[in-house]
């Protein structure tokens, strides 16, 4: 049975204006051959993006939702965080016997009233869903009770004087075998807003959540810690890299540079999908490195063969998502579309 944690008078959910959007090379052959669908969240326009190519051609929906951003997908499960909510969606089948033809409808089942967080990462481990807290410097699960319970915060934060100001930007976080394993943040201060006053181009970290100690630096704000073929692989943003966490050099190795901010990362496959933003020159997250590298950024999504370290494809966005968070991989499911209920 479906249930809320906040009744809402009317679904914030609409149909939304479509991003324009340009395929290059294996990216629709690619999406046909794997059965399934991405789920893209752009923040910055609100919009979360359904993409699939069933028959070999494009589809694609736009939803419209409150700054959507952390997108996991779990099974028949799809989480998403918004503005101030914490959505829980089920992905099922319904055939359609006039064309037999499979659909998939996404509705919602649980949406927990976080408050404003500012949560970023969303992850699924054994007991159900767990966001990056970043207002409040920690990772949480939602609460029935209360806007949020605190599952982890790091070690080198002081007491409680941090809490409810964002000092490290505490952003991604990563599980592995259902267990939050690790996190990502611009830098491992504890003072508030530090991560806007030093160097945050080269102070972003990678944290062992289990031990409780920082096993990377040197990062430029970096995003999307995600576990995949026996390695940690993450967002190294500012430099606009996929790289992969190295235990025994305690650093980060690039696997790709690719043109845009790089945020958002799913695996499927043979291929990573990478989301990446053209972000605004002077906006608080304006990465020198990756812009005087690349003299013009792409948005939209772009497909690696991480095994040789080659951009395959690319779904550009021409206009309506300068700017991709998430992204996530629904295996097995094709014409997906939003079906809207509220609990009894």
């Amino acid at each position: 049975m479906s249930m809320f944690s906040r009744r809402l008078a009317s679904p914030p959910i609409t149909s939304a204006r479509a991003v324009d959007m340009r395929p290059r090379g294996d990216f629709i052959d690619w999406l046909a051959a794997s059965g399934g669908t991405l789920a893209v969240t752009t923040y910055n326009s609100g919009k979360l993006a359904l993409l699939s190519a069933p028959r070999g051609e494009l589809s694609a929906s736009f939803w419209s939702f409150p700054r959507p951003m952390g997108l996991a997908s779990d099974g028949n499960r799809l989480a998403l965080a918004s503005r101030d909510l914490l959505w829980q969606f089920d992905v099922t089948r319904a055939d359609d016997s006039a064309t037999s033809a499979p659909r998939w409808l996404i509705e919602p089942t649980i949406v927990h009233a976080t408050g404003r967080l500012d949560a970023h990462d969303v992850a699924f481990d054994r007991r159900g869903p767990v966001f990056a807290n970043t207002r409040f410097n920690c990772v949480a699960r939602p609460s029935e009770r209360v806007h949020f319970r605190r599952v982890w915060r790091p070690s080198f934060l002081d007491g409680d004087s941090s809490l409810g100001t964002d000092c490290c930007h505490l952003n991604g976080i990563g599980v592995h075998e259902r267990r939050l394993r690790m996190a990502t943040a611009f830098c491992d201060q504890g003072t508030p807003a530090a991560w806007r006053a030093i160097d945050r181009f080269q102070a972003g970290v990678l944290i062992d959540v289990l031990h409780d100690r920082v096993v990377a630096r040197g990062l430029s704000l970096p995003h999307s810690p995600r576990w995949h073929a026996g390695r940690w692989w993450l967002c190294d943003s500012g430099r606009g890299a996929l790289v992969t966490f190295e235990p025994s050099r305690q650093a980060c190795a690039p696997a790709i540079e690719l043109p845009g901010f790089t945020r958002g990362l799913a695996f499927a496959g043979q291929r990573a999908i990478v989301g990446l933003s053209r972000i605004r020159p002077r906006h608080i997250l304006d990465a020198p490195p990756v812009r005087e590298r690349w003299p013009k950024l792409r948005s939209g999504l772009a497909l690696v063969d991480y095994a040789r370290g080659v951009e395959t494809g690319s779904l550009e966005f021409i206009r309506g998502g300068r700017e991709v968070y998430d992204v996530a991989f629904l295996a097995g499911v094709t014409a997906a579309a939003f079906r809207l209920t509220e609990a009894n």
